[in-house]
């Protein structure tokens, strides 16, 4: 394909939908970098030297604070079992941070969900069990929490 055909297949009706999620999501990206390049990121609340963080930002199109939680994915477990204990431990002291500081919310149902998941992936790689997630984020704090218990019962049924 030359330049004049790959500008016509960019520009064309069927490519707009994806151009148009492309453009949104550059400016969200660049939204993002830019609050994070004038130092609104803020670390909240973090467990094991860092492998569990919470953060908070402003909402790029308020004044409102956004909390994001991160899980490092590169914790080998030897098992499932560890896994869940590791994250329900965590799960637990972020729980008692929240109480103690702002008060923990009940679950935020929204719809009336008949099925949901969460963004998790589950490698097995030199007899070692490796999660990743996807992440989240939240103007509530209390509803990282609820993420996490809700990642943790997926774990669960793994095992």
């Amino acid at each position: 394909m030359n330049d004049q055909q790959l500008k016509e297949l960019f520009y064309s009706e069927e490519m707009e939908s994806i151009r148009q999620a492309y453009y949104d999501n550059a400016y969200r990206q660049g939204k993002f970098d830019e609050a994070l390049a004038k130092g609104q990121a803020e670390e909240v609340f973090s467990w094991q030297d860092e492998d569990f963080s919470v953060w908070k930002d402003k909402v790029w199109y308020s004044e409102k604070d956004q909390f994001h939680i991160g899980v490092e994915g590169y914790m080998g477990f030897e098992n499932m079992s560890q896994a869940i204990e590791c994250y329900e431990q965590f799960n637990e002291a972020f729980k008692e941070y929240i109480e103690q500081n702002v008060g923990l919310k009940g679950k935020h149902l929204g719809w009336n969900k008949i099925y949901s998941t969460r963004a998790i992936n589950v490698s097995y790689e030199n007899e070692y069990f490796w999660i990743f997630l996807d992440g989240y984020k939240s103007e509530e704090i209390s509803e990282l929490y609820w993420y996490m218990c809700d990642v943790i019962e997926q774990l669960k049924g793994i095992v």
